[in-house]
């Protein structure tokens, strides 16, 4: 394989995050009023994002976003003991860098980024960890993508955005790279039909690469 690159989305790519995140978005909006569903919060973060939830959520009640964002990081932060990694992530980590592959990570997560990443034995794979906190733009914003292709002098053609929303696809195109959508089979996501590629398991990532 030549020297590929690919650029990985965190929660619900690399770590199961969403058992942290739904009760902490739930609980979020309940304090203010509004009690959404478990099932109903999993499935609009799936499609869209938690930052978009939280905007509906303020639209709603009428008040700026800001102090319910604030909420939702202290709860979800609070409660990062219990993510685990996606089953495979580090032996298709492993297997991308033992064929020349460079890996980095770009997430909308802030602060607990690197806890969760050092928890869960992924964080030696990565050449860079970008998070909220470098205050790029959001996905589906390219702005993070672009800059680390232009720091690691990444081709572009060679390079990746691995996710598990439309939102990481669109931020790939937007980007002018390849994306590969990982759907679990239990997601409610769907394919977009713009993806490079769709698995279903990350170990189906390696051999897509490996005859290039």
């Amino acid at each position: 394989m030549p020297r590929c690159a690919f650029i990985w989305d965190m929660d619900g790519t690399l770590v199961d995050s969403y058992p942290a995140i739904v009760p902490a978005a739930q609980k979020t909006c309940a304090e203010r009023g509004l009690h959404y569903t478990a099932d109903y919060i999993y499935d609009y973060v799936i499609r869209t994002s938690v930052g978009t939830l939280l905007e509906q959520a303020a639209a709603e009640l009428g008040m700026d976003v800001g102090p319910l964002k604030t909420r939702f990081d202290a709860l979800n932060d609070g409660s990062i003991s219990a993510i685990r990694a996606i089953p495979h992530a580090a032996e298709t980590l492993e297997a991308l860098a033992r064929a020349g592959g460079r890996n980095f990570v770009y997430t909308h997560r802030g602060a607990s980024c690197m806890a969760i990443l050092e928890q869960t034995g992924l964080a030696r794979y990565f050449t860079e960890v970008l998070t909220a906190l470098d205050g790029f733009p959001r996905k589906p914003e390219p702005d993070a993508i672009l800059y680390l292709l232009d720091k690691y002098a990444l081709d572009p053609a060679r390079t990746f955005y691995v996710g598990d929303r439309s939102l990481d696809v669109e931020a790939a195109e937007n980007a002018g790279i390849g994306s590969i959508l990982f759907l679990d089979p239990a997601s409610p996501g769907r394919a977009t039909g713009r993806e490079t590629y769709l698995v279903r398991d990350l170990l189906e990532i390696p051999p897509l690469f490996a005859d290039d």
